[in-house]
């Protein structure tokens, strides 16, 4: 059993920064309306389990070649996060991604959810390492991330839709990104703890 379900502060902190899945949710439902974009989160969602699930396996497939994988896969997913709140602290993205994306399709969102480096950071460093010891451990980590996808997904469409059509002043959402900046470095202490321990 999963001894440990802090790694669910860190799944929300890294599902709740800006990144190119979110940026998509937040234009689409500036464009199309928060209700049919809604139509989306399953779309997401499969792309984060297909991606989460093909990472999980490379890692399991090649770490008796390479011992060291899982470690230098930790160190690269600790990079990309500080990586992440430093770049949050100071751009917004929001506006950018959404002059590039006029018209946004499921299709569109599930392959950048596939590529999404966030899900090698949920696979290799987030995600307890007892999760792939038994399909039980999986499900019921699969079953947190989802309801954790679902009310971020929610957020992100209602807020970006806010920035987006300028409900929200410029200073207020600089907050937003610099708190989720925050947010994501302490929720991520323990993953970092983990990787020194």
């Amino acid at each position: 059993m999963i001894e440990s379900w802090l790694f669910t502060l860190a799944v929300i902190a890294v599902l709740m920064i800006p990144g190119p899945t979110n940026a998509l949710l937040a234009s689409s439902a500036h464009q199309q309306g928060i209700a049919k974009t809604s139509l989306f989160i399953p779309t997401q969602l499969l792309g984060y389990l297909y991606a989460i699930s093909l990472w999980a396996l490379f890692i399991h497939l090649c770490s008796p070649a390479w011992p060291h994988l899982i470690t230098i896969l930790h160190f690269f997913s600790a990079a990309y996060v500080l990586w992440l709140a430093f770049r949050l602290w100071k751009l917004s993205y929001l506006e950018q991604h959404n002059q590039r994306h006029t018209s946004i399709r499921p299709r569109q969102l599930f392959f950048a959810t596939l590529k999404n480096p966030k899900a090698l950071l949920f696979a290799a460093g987030i995600f307890p390492a007892e999760t792939w010891d038994s399909a039980t451990n999986c499900l019921l980590v699969y079953a947190v991330f989802c309801l954790v996808l679902v009310p971020t997904a929610m957020f992100w469409m209602s807020f970006g839709r806010a920035i987006l059509s300028g409900q929200l002043n410029k200073l207020k959402a600089d907050q937003f990104y610099k708190g989720s900046a925050l947010l994501l470095i302490v929720c991520m202490l323990p993953v970092v703890a983990r990787f020194f321990s």
